[in-house]
């Protein structure tokens, strides 16, 4: 009897252990492979021990896409993503019961590269535009600034060829005439004098936003306080990259070997620079309802999603709250 209830304890704390590891631990999936340097603020935070620090386990998946990451988180894989905006409303629309949880880098770094001879969005009705997939940002932003333009986005060919890396080889190539690519990867054109860029959606779509961390309803209400640690780290992480960019420089270079230095150097420094990073975390309302609005016009999704119903800003909120305002 007395070895049964031994048994029994080492069971139950056997149980209880695997509960709490469960609870503390945190799987998160980025919609580029490999990870577009926006989105290194996780590698960041774990790398200088960020996330351990604030007592949570973090497992890191990069998947080539918005929409195979989107997939993998609800179907329970992962517990939060981070993905453009159009790929989690559409889901939403379609049932899914996710939010938003915070925006690490919520600002576009997209400049429009194009072969010579095409001057404006406008040029590229008729002509191939490479995009990671269909919905993906990498299509959302090109397509905005053909309408802003005064083009007309559907006598434009949108072609999935993959992520940053993968568009800039392409151009490079000439196989395909034009596309958004982040800074680094646009630092590598500019040694061809058959590619230039032709607009910037920082400045042309200011309220355009790229990337959000989504997280299911459940995974909010189950591990709250594994993912507040999760945004603590990683905010942490993006903070620490702007104070640090010659150290960030070298983490982004590991993740990223095929990658020439120069380019990630110029990326890392330009968002030193600029304060690229949100180092709050908080989505702003204004940027929610311009891309909401767009998205709208464009078809994407079918109806305006209100802020209040799917934005919890409570994690940024915390967040601030323990690491005090960011100053650069």
């Amino acid at each position: 009897m007395q070895r049964m209830k031994v048994l029994w304890v080492l069971a139950c704390l056997v149980a209880c252990g695997t509960a709490l590891g469960q609870a503390n631990r945190i799987v998160a999936v980025i919609g580029t492979a490999p990870p577009d340097l926006t989105l290194h603020t996780y590698f960041f935070a774990e790398a200088q021990g960020f996330y351990k620090q604030e007592g949570v386990d973090v497992k890191l998946t990069a998947y080539n896409g918005d929409a195979t990451a989107m997939r993998a988180l609800t179907a329970g894989e992962a517990d939060i993503a981070a993905v453009g905006l159009a790929i989690p409303l559409k889901a939403i629309e379609q049932g899914a019961r996710v939010k938003v949880v915070f925006a690490s880098a919520p600002k576009m770094d997209y400049l429009l590269i194009a072969q010579k001879g095409i001057n404006s969005a406008k040029d590229l009705e008729g002509k191939n535009v490479g995009i990671s997939g269909p919905g993906a940002v990498s299509y959302q932003v090109p397509l905005l600034m053909v309408k802003a333009a005064g083009g007309d986005p559907a006598k434009v060919n949108f072609v999935a060829v993959g992520g940053s890396a993968a568009r800039t080889l392409a151009l490079i190539g000439k196989k395909i005439d034009g596309g958004v690519l982040n800074t680094s990867f646009a630092h590598r054109t500019f040694k061809y004098d058959y590619l230039h860029s032709i607009g910037d959606a920082a400045k042309d779509l200011p309220n355009f936003i790229y990337v959000v961390e989504i997280a299911p309803e459940r995974v909010i209400q189950q591990k709250r306080a594994a993912l507040q640690a999760f945004v603590n780290g990683t905010l942490r992480g993006a903070r620490w990259a702007m104070e640090h960019p010659d150290e960030a420089i070298k983490i982004s270079e590991k993740l990223l070997p095929d990658v020439a230095k120069d380019e990630i150097a110029a990326g890392i420094h330009a968002f030193a620079k600029s304060g690229y990073y949100n180092a709050d975390g908080l989505l702003r309302k204004e940027a929610w309802d311009f891309t909401v609005d767009e998205l709208v016009k464009g078809g994407e999704i079918k109806q305006r999603l209100n802020y209040s119903d799917y934005v919890v800003p409570e994690f940024s909120k915390e967040a601030v709250k323990k690491l005090g305002p960011w100053k650069r």
